[in-house]
């Protein structure tokens, strides 16, 4: 898992895998505030979901998890909270979404690593990284919009 903010993505690529900073400074040329809803095809078997919707209480989020896409994600509009735990602690399957690569669980919420998401930031998620999206901070509901990249780990070959 790496948090990064893309208003200094040039300084935060140095850090990360190659494979992995050419997806952020793919994300860094967009003006995501233009972009529409859906997913966007980016080549490869890699694509961009843009979502709008509604934040919720950290207590009605399950935890997820992806074995052959890394998630970049970054808010656009709104703010959420992200959860973090690697996933050796994240427990038992309670949802196996496998046609769409995603697991859910549902680890306690205490335990969670608290990443504040506000429009800049983004997180890169590896299958080794379980997290809870879409978690209010104040606890209520507001909207928000994401863009959410699906990097197919097959497609960074030896780079990453």
């Amino acid at each position: 898992m790496y948090v990064g903010n893309l208003k200094q993505w040039e300084k935060e690529i140095p850090y990360v895998p190659a494979g992995v900073a050419k997806w952020i400074e793919k994300l860094a040329s967009y003006d995501l505030a233009s972009l529409e809803p859906g997913r966007h095809e980016l080549g490869d078997g890699n694509y961009m979901n843009v979502d709008v919707g509604e934040t919720h209480p950290a207590s009605e989020r399950t935890m997820e998890a992806h074995r052959e896409y890394i998630d970049i994600q970054t808010v656009i509009e709104g703010d959420e909270i992200i959860g973090y735990q690697p996933i050796r602690n994240a427990g038992a399957v309670v949802e196996d979404r496998s046609a769409s690569d995603a697991w859910f669980y549902n680890p306690r919420i205490g335990e969670d690593t608290v990443i504040r998401m506000v429009p800049g930031t983004f997180a890169v998620f590896t299958p080794a990284d379980g997290h809870r999206c879409l978690c209010a901070p104040d606890g209520k509901g507001k909207p928000i919009k994401k863009a959410i990249m699906k990097i197919r780990i097959a497609s960074l070959g030896k780079a990453y």
